[in-house]
């Protein structure tokens, strides 16, 4: 027998959901984005989920730029499809 099963409950007494809006909530903040201007580049701290095209297309407006961000960074970057959440790429021209 449930809680809403009692005998003496009334249509009242039944907890109102129809306000409730479907979607994903969460009390964790946004993952940022960092960026820092150094001279005359900048440079980004990589956060989970990114990608090399990810990042040129909001550095630059296109994901196809994904190769400037590597050739940049040939010295930290191995593999171009691996990037890991804490490196520091450098954002030429951006």
């Amino acid at each position: 027998m449930g809680i809403f099963d009692r005998k003496d409950a009334t249509p009242e007494s039944k907890p109102d959901f129809s306000n409730v809006r479907s979607g994903g909530s969460s009390t964790a903040p946004a993952a940022s984005r960092p960026t820092a201007t150094i001279g005359s580049g900048k440079t980004y701290v990589v956060v989970t989920g990114d990608s090399l095209s990810k990042i040129a297309k909001r550095e630059y407006g296109d994901a196809n730029k994904w190769r400037t961000i590597y050739e940049a960074n040939k010295d930290l970057i191995n593999d171009p499809d691996l990037i890991y959440p804490g490196q520091q790429l450098k954002i030429p021209g951006a």
